[in-house]
């Protein structure tokens, strides 16, 4: 079992670095995840979870649907959150990048305005230098945060002391952590497996324990600390299967039970069937009938920009084990 965590948080740490590297402005987001995930599936190992590439006040669950031209773009604060899975045995992992480079016009070659659903501004912004200096000290208190955090996680720690670091550290440089998103345990075939670890102070008394496998992701922002939901919906979970009419709804939840029974997936993974307006029309049902759980993208409620950094800990007697290192 071990064997397999450090497996699969080898994968995505290396994967997770690549990919920071690889980010530049102009770069379509859907190539990035396309990057990541064909990397991952390339060692043999499946995905945790759609890799997600959320921009600027998107913090959390953003991955590019079919034909996305969603364009990076030159200061952009970057969180690139990914994972690999070994028998059901998974690792979590994000880092936060501040795009550089050179920005491409966000136009088709006709002039049309491309279809950028993971922005939320028109166009390429302009990123002023205190604006660019600012990210960079957003994407510091994070992962500050995740280091303090992990400085003190043993057996016996609890999460109301792991909550208070994570704010302490995020508050001592001006920032807000986000009260509304945690860190969560992991268990075989179950990245949600029931804790969760708090990224801010509060009476949560449970003592982590030798053995638990946690993963640990601080959000910084500088808007008001809570995040909420935008109306879109690109990474799914199966949930249970249900009577269904349409003979296509009914075909690809058959798909979806038998190839991501325990893992949340994303629409590109099923454009070898479909085509995007038929994949919606099938996904549809799915969704009303609670077959299917859609996850919305987070958007921080203050349009403050946000960063994260994430690792997969193993907790040992007398400290602990980054996989994702």
């Amino acid at each position: 079992m071990f064997e397999k965590y450090e497996k699969a948080g080898k994968i995505a740490s290396k994967v997770r670095e690549e990919a920071a590297k690889k980010a530049t402005a102009g770069m379509k987001v859907e190539d990035l995840v396309d990057f990541v995930e064909t990397s991952i599936l390339e060692t043999g190992a499946g995905l945790s979870f759609p890799c997600n590439v959320s921009i600027n006040q998107i913090a959390a669950h953003y991955t590019a649907p079919p034909n996305d031209d969603t364009l990076l773009c030159e200061g952009d604060i970057v969180k690139i959150d990914l994972g690999a899975e070994v028998d059901g045995y998974v690792s979590d992992t994000a880092i936060t990048v501040i795009i550089e480079g050179t920005n491409k016009e966000p136009v088709d070659e006709d002039g049309k305005p491309l279809k950028m659903p993971g922005r939320l501004d028109d166009g390429n912004p302009v990123v002023s230098e205190e604006e660019l200096e600012e990210r960079h000290k957003i994407q510091e208190a994070s992962a500050a945060a995740l280091e303090n955090a992990i400085s003190i996680i043993k057996d016996g720690v609890t999460l109301e002391e792991i909550g208070t670091i994570v704010q302490d550290t995020i508050e001592e440089r001006g920032y807000k952590p986000i009260a509304n998103l945690t860190g969560h345990s992991l268990e075989q075939n179950n990245l949600h497996a029931g804790l969760s670890v708090p990224n801010i102070r509060g009476k949560n008394p449970h003592k982590l324990q030798e053995g638990d496998h946690i993963a640990v992701e601080p959000f910084a922002t500088n808007g008001v600390g809570l995040v909420g939901d935008m109306a879109q919906h690109y990474i799914y979970s199966y949930l249970r299967p249900r009577p269904l009419r349409q003979p296509d709804a009914k075909q690809l939840l058959g798909r979806i039970k038998k190839e991501y029974p325990y893992f949340p997936f994303s629409k590109r993974r099923f454009l070898d069937q479909y085509e995007p307006h038929k994949l919606n029309k099938a996904m549809q049902p799915l969704i009303r009938a609670r077959a299917i759980y859609p996850y919305n993208p987070l958007k921080e409620k203050a349009d403050g920009m946000v960063a994260q950094t994430e690792h997969t800990i193993i907790v040992e007697k007398d400290g602990c084990h980054i996989t994702t290192l």
